[in-house]
């Protein structure tokens, strides 16, 4: 009598053991599983913005200059609450030297779109001479706005012909 009770209780113990460590194992398994999944997701981000920014060097590399307005990348992907740069060119293809001043506009006022150069929706003013070009940082910030598509649109009034252009930013999950 006496030894059937210590098979059931060892019995018990061993079934209680096993419990425990098939719960530890799934837990581990499920936090391990997780990890994973969050480091391809950081990756595959990290890699998509990678060759995003390498299509447009080498858009700006070998792309003839045939605008007099110009951003460059065309579009981005911007993460809500964070900023991005872009490249914006104007190019004088008058016959003579102009002044040139631009300005930004934002499709969402939780977008800001500004010039580097004077942290304002308006650039400084610029004297380019014939078939000169002037490249001017552009800052896109998202101020907790909605997930979408927006844009900023950029435009040179002293240029005569196509002084426009935008810029497509896409807001997404951050």
């Amino acid at each position: 009598m006496q030894k059937k009770r210590l098979n059931k209780r060892a019995a018990i113990e061993l079934s209680m053991t096993t419990i425990v460590v098939i719960i530890l194992g799934i837990t581990l398994l499920s936090l391990g599983l997780l990890w994973v999944r969050g480091t391809f997701k950081d990756i595959t981000r990290l890699s998509d913005d990678a060759f995003r920014q390498a299509d447009g060097a080498i858009s700006d590399i070998f792309e003839e200059v045939d605008k007099a307005v110009y951003v460059s990348p065309p579009s981005i992907d911007l993460e809500q609450q964070s900023a991005k740069t872009a490249q914006f060119r104007i190019t004088n293809f008058e016959q003579e030297q102009i002044k040139i001043k631009a300005s930004v506009q934002s499709s969402d006022s939780k977008i800001k779109c500004t010039f580097a150069d004077t942290f304002k929706t308006e650039s400084k003013e610029y004297t380019l001479e014939s078939g000169k070009t002037v490249e001017i940082k552009v800052i896109v910030e998202d101020r907790d706005s909605s997930l979408g598509i927006k844009g900023c649109n950029f435009e040179v009034p002293a240029i005569k012909n196509a002084n426009s252009d935008s810029l497509v930013v896409t807001v997404v999950k951050k």
